[in-house]
């Protein structure tokens, strides 16, 4: 047959050739699929780990650190951070950054400010800012006061009396911004306190003016007796009762109301005149400070005073009209000794009447003072007045004495002079309150109404 058994072992053949192309086309054909199954199949969400919030942060060294890190905010404190936290991480905290050179914060006292370590152990430049601390409140030193040399910043702090005045005197400063100095660290009207270990004079009280420009209320009492052999009087005494006050306006400007009160004159027995009490003169002006060196503790100042006869003429204060008195007062620190500090003040100035009334005549007080052992509380004190009259008054021309200070009588005194001499104290009860005691003597002269005086004054400073 001629298709017999070649044509069975072909189709044998062919079958097997079909059979082992399916699954080859099958597996080609499945071969996408499989390749893209991991792709398409979603796994389970696993929950990330949860962290402690004032835990550590674990990052290698080559991974920038966190802005910050957070601990619990019932414990955060500004400027504190982890005790393991990086420089950066403490700054992020509130902390100042760290420098190459770390300066130990200096003491809070002025002396020890300018031997701060910084200036004293480094040779470059220190820093602009917070190289020295200062004391906060303002205070001075009662004793140990850096050789005599005080500053405005040395002025006292509240005074019990008035706890809150420089708070006061602040708001009235703002108030009145014409009254003070806003650009100086200086109060309405407050003494000037860079002179602060001086004393003022104690004598001659209403011509013998402190150089300082100052702020105060001063009582004053004076007790004289009168010479026996005075013919008018034939003995008996003069009192005043009154007072001073001063208001400084700057540091070289101030007012001052030199003399307000009463003035009673006793005479003695058999006098022809009667006792009599009655308004005294007032005596008021402006000064300026020209020269003013902390440094040296050197002031002077200028001033003019205006005499008005405003008082009573059973007490000579009615005499002509108005008395102009130009002045001059100088104070310097004389020296320092292992027993205290002395001071120096001198006052001269002359009277000039509008009216040929008053009598003229030139004056000078020497005031010395010794602070003992610069403790800057008791003052022991020598005063040197001189008095010369110029001219004569025609306001009572019969009388041939005068009154000086404590009157201008009018009368023909034409060169008298009158030199006393007082020793005295003063004691600084603190900043704010301060006593004075004088008793004075005629030295060489015409006495004239004057045969000794003592003075009593209490100074109330701000």
């Amino acid at each position: 047959m001629p298709g017999g058994p070649r044509a069975g072992a072909g189709q044998a053949t062919e079958g097997w050739a079909v059979k082992s192309l399916v699954p080859a086309v099958l597996l080609v054909a499945a071969t996408p699929v499989l390749a893209q199954a991991p792709a398409a199949r979603l796994g389970t969400p696993v929950a990330p780990p949860t962290v402690a919030r004032a835990a550590p942060d674990s990052t290698s060294d080559d991974r920038p650190l966190p802005a910050a890190r957070l601990g619990p905010i019932a414990s955060a404190r500004i400027g504190e951070g982890p005790g393991d936290a990086s420089p950066e991480e403490r700054y992020n905290w509130g902390a100042p950054r760290e420098r190459d050179v770390r300066a130990t914060p200096a003491s809070r006292s002025r002396d020890r400010d300018r031997d701060n370590d910084w200036y004293r152990d480094r040779d470059d430049e220190p820093p602009a800012r917070g190289a020295r601390l200062r004391e906060p409140t303002k205070g001075r030193l009662t004793s140990g006061d850096r050789g005599g040399r005080l500053t405005s910043d040395d002025c006292p702090a509240d005074p019990p009396w008035w706890p809150g005045r420089q708070r006061d005197l602040e708001d009235l400063r703002n108030e009145f911004p014409g009254f003070g100095e806003r650009d100086r660290d200086r109060l309405a009207f407050q003494s000037d306190c860079a002179f602060d270990h001086f004393v003022s004079p104690i004598t001659n009280p209403f011509l013998a003016e402190d150089p300082r420009s100052l702020t105060e209320l001063r009582p004053i009492f004076i007790y004289q007796s009168i010479p026996a052999n005075q013919i008018f009087f034939e003995g008996g005494s003069a009192l005043f009762l009154g007072g001073q006050a001063r208001a400084a306006f700057t540091d070289r400007f101030s007012v001052v109301l030199h003399k307000l009160g009463m003035t009673s004159i006793t005479p003695g027995t058999g006098s022809t005149f009667g006792a009599n009490t009655g308004l005294s003169e007032i005596w008021l002006g402006p000064k300026f400070v020209f020269w003013r060196n902390p440094d040296s503790q050197t002031i002077a100042s200028a001033g003019l005073q205006f005499q008005i006869p405003f008082g009573s003429g059973g007490v000579f204060q009615d005499t002509g009209g108005i008395g102009l008195v130009p002045y001059v007062t100088v104070g310097t620190l004389l020296g320092r000794t292992d027993s205290g500090s002395f001071h120096l003040i001198n006052v001269a100035g002359y009277h000039l009447g509008t009216d040929n009334q008053r009598s003229d005549y030139f004056f000078d007080t020497l005031h010395f003072d010794w602070d003992v052992m610069d403790n800057h509380r008791f003052y022991p004190v020598l005063e040197l007045s001189w008095f010369h009259y110029t001219t004569n008054g025609f306001e009572r021309p019969y009388l041939q004495f005068e009154g000086r200070d404590l009157a201008n009588i009018g009368g023909f005194a034409a060169g008298h002079d009158l030199v006393t001499l007082a020793p005295g104290f003063r004691y600084k009860f603190s900043d704010y309150v301060q006593l004075g005691v004088a008793a004075e003597f005629p030295i060489i002269g015409n006495r004239d109404i004057f045969n000794f005086r003592l003075t009593v004054d209490l100074i109330w400073r701000y």
